[in-house]
């Protein structure tokens, strides 16, 4: 077993790590539990429970929003609009390339995207420019796949994998809409798509990893982030290229500190001595800053 680094041997170049304005997105303003974002053409009032100061601006800004969310129990809710705003429509990421995304609302508040993996997107890209030959990436608990579909347009072969059908459709959609084809879609429960792909002996050049707090594989797997977590990094780290290789992992839960989270990263084998440890967060106009989860990432390219 590896033995526990002092904690002045990690790498945290900074608190917060932001996205770019690659995204036609905008943290209008934060607070008071909730928050006022701008996707593309339409603004959006979500519940964020992160967001616990008042907000900034008045609240018949607020009140120009074309939906809102109203929470119910476990999580659930309903979108409600006072106007006749569309219920599906796309944003446009662009960097060396353009992607379009399609966004639609549902009933747990998400719609396709979380704007503040835009920092994670530009990562891969620049990671991938490294590389002289085709990479192979993989992206664990990939939602809607939009890392995904970013990478493959870089020219990776990705495996993506989900335990939701809806989402992993939602995804192909997408990558169909950017002609993106070198994707393979994966239905399955993550950690034990990971085992196969150990007995099988695969390798990747980069891994991408968003686990949720809590939640279920495609067989009813039960998945805790606390509890899960470490016995499944110990087997990506064999599916990681010794040479050549990223890794992304991205934690949005209470119950997982970030020292908690650097414990359990010092006993994966395949773990650096030093990596980038930051929060990811958005910043509103205002200047608000908005904590969404803890990040670490490395690379050997």
């Amino acid at each position: 077993m590896r033995a526990n680094r002092s904690k002045s041997d990690i790498t945290t170049t900074k608190m917060f790590t932001f996205p770019s304005n690659h995204l036609d997105y905008e943290l209008l303003d934060c607070g008071n539990q909730r928050k006022l974002e701008r996707f593309g053409k339409l603004i959006l009032n979500r519940p964020e429970v992160e967001a616990k100061w008042t907000a900034k601006l008045p609240k018949k800004e607020w009140e120009k929003a074309d939906w809102y969310f109203y929470e119910e129990k476990g999580k659930k809710g309903e979108w409600k609009s006072n106007k006749d705003a569309l219920k599906e429509w796309e944003i446009v990421y662009q960097n060396d390339f353009q992607l379009q995304f399609n966004l639609q609302l549902t009933n747990f508040k998400h719609i396709g995207i979380f704007p503040e993996q835009v920092a994670n997107w530009d990562y891969i890209i620049e990671q991938l420019r490294k590389l002289n030959k085709p990479a192979k990436v993989l992206n664990l608990f990939a939602y809607t796949g939009a890392a995904s579909i970013v990478a493959a347009k870089c020219g990776a072969e990705v495996t993506n994998v989900d335990s939701v059908k809806q989402v992993l459709n939602w995804g192909r959609n997408n990558a169909e809409k950017n002609k993106v084809d070198n994707i393979r879609w994966i239905l399955e429960d993550a950690a034990k798509f990971v085992e196969k792909a150990v007995r099988r002996g695969d390798q990747f050049n980069g891994v991408i990893m968003d686990p949720p707090a809590f939640g279920y594989g495609t067989k009813k797997e039960k998945w805790k982030l606390e509890n899960d977590l470490k016995p499944l990094l110990k087997n990506v780290s064999r599916l990681l290229n010794p040479q050549k290789h990223f890794f992304i992992l991205n934690t949005y839960s209470p119950k997982m500190k970030m020292d908690d989270l650097k414990a359990i990263l010092n006993e994966m084998p395949a773990c650096p001595k030093t990596y980038e440890a930051t929060t990811l967060a958005l910043k509103s106009k205002q200047k608000l800053k908005l904590p969404l989860g803890n990040l670490i990432r490395w690379t050997t390219l």
